[in-house]
């Protein structure tokens, strides 16, 4: 007679099902081009943040010499069904394209002031040392000194603060393009499109918005540097300076419409911060587009969601 305990052994399809939750649990998923996936070059890294120092990921494509940044998109009470398993996290990371030279412009400033130091050495940190290839045009934010096969640079503000500029206008240029609504008035934009909140806009309201996208990559001392080249107005920066910031904590930025009484009712000015804009009052809303916006009205730009990985 033995007295050794026998523990009941798990039928092998309940084995393979718990290895299966578990591997459901411990992935993520990311959101990609199928041709990047296919690219067995494709690789993943991480390096410091340029603006905070954090960790983050980024992606390496070396057929299509790209750069890109991994972003997690995440809400609360959200899961994924992946055939027969529920995966309890319900966020997903995308890719976005982003320029290397920001990567590097926190070492350059940092060790580059005052010397000139060749690429290799400057990005012989591990991590670093695999961008060194997706480098171009490095000549925009600093000085080539010595022999050329040397690739010694030496930072140079004014030519940073140059590019920046540029960036920025460039930036700018697109979300006008793209319709993408940088008022604060615009809560609803996300879910009924319409171009009548823009079609007025002054163009200092998406250089102001395209400024602080570009800023989330930069230093602090920078930023203010960068601010001083556009000359914002005063109101302007507290009406729309920090909208991206009220997103993020679920501030709205005050404002007032004034309907006046004049002989064409289709006229309405509206009074921000002591300045009026005239504009054309939009069109008669439909019943099933008031109805969402109403529905959408407190909810937060799609833009709000996305968090450094």
């Amino acid at each position: 007679m033995t007295t050794r305990s026998k523990k009941k052994a798990l039928p092998s399809e309940a084995k393979d099902t718990e290895v299966l939750k578990n591997r459901v649990e411990n992935s993520w998923i990311l959101l990609a081009k199928e041709s990047l996936l296919n690219n067995s070059n494709f690789n993943i890294i991480t390096l410091p943040h340029p603006a905070h120092g954090d960790p983050t990921k980024y992606c390496l494509d070396d057929v299509n010499h790209k750069m890109y940044e991994i972003v997690t998109f995440s809400e609360p009470y959200r899961s994924w069904f992946l055939e027969d398993t529920v995966k309890s996290d319900g966020s997903f990371l995308m890719m976005t394209p982003i320029n290397p030279l920001f990567l590097v412009l926190p070492r350059l400033r940092e060790q580059c002031s005052n010397r000139a130091i060749p690429l290799e050495d400057l990005l012989a940190e591990k991590g670093f040392d695999k961008i060194i290839d997706f480098i171009v045009n490095l000549d925009t934010i600093a000085d080539l000194k010595g022999p050329a096969d040397l690739k010694a640079y030496k930072y140079n503000e004014e030519k940073t603060l140059i590019w920046l500029e540029s960036r920025v206008r460039k930036l700018a240029e697109k979300l006008k393009e793209k319709n993408v609504h940088v008022t604060s008035g615009a809560v609803s934009a996300t879910f009924v499109s319409s171009s009548a909140n823009n079609e007025h806009v002054d163009e200092e309201f998406y250089l102001k918005y395209a400024n602080g996208i570009i800023s989330e990559y930069l230093e602090d001392d920078i930023i203010e540097k960068l601010e001083k080249c556009f000359d914002f107005k005063t109101e302007l920066i507290e009406y729309i300076g920090n909208k991206r910031k009220s997103e993020a904590e679920g501030i709205e930025t005050n404002k007032r419409i004034k309907h006046e009484t004049n002989d064409d009712p289709e006229d309405i000015k509206m009074t921000l911060n002591n300045s009026v804009t005239e504009m054309k009052k939009p069109k008669t809303l439909s019943a099933k587009e008031k109805a969402r916006q109403k529905a959408a009205t407190g909810t937060k730009t799609i833009s709000s969601f996305f968090s450094k990985k």
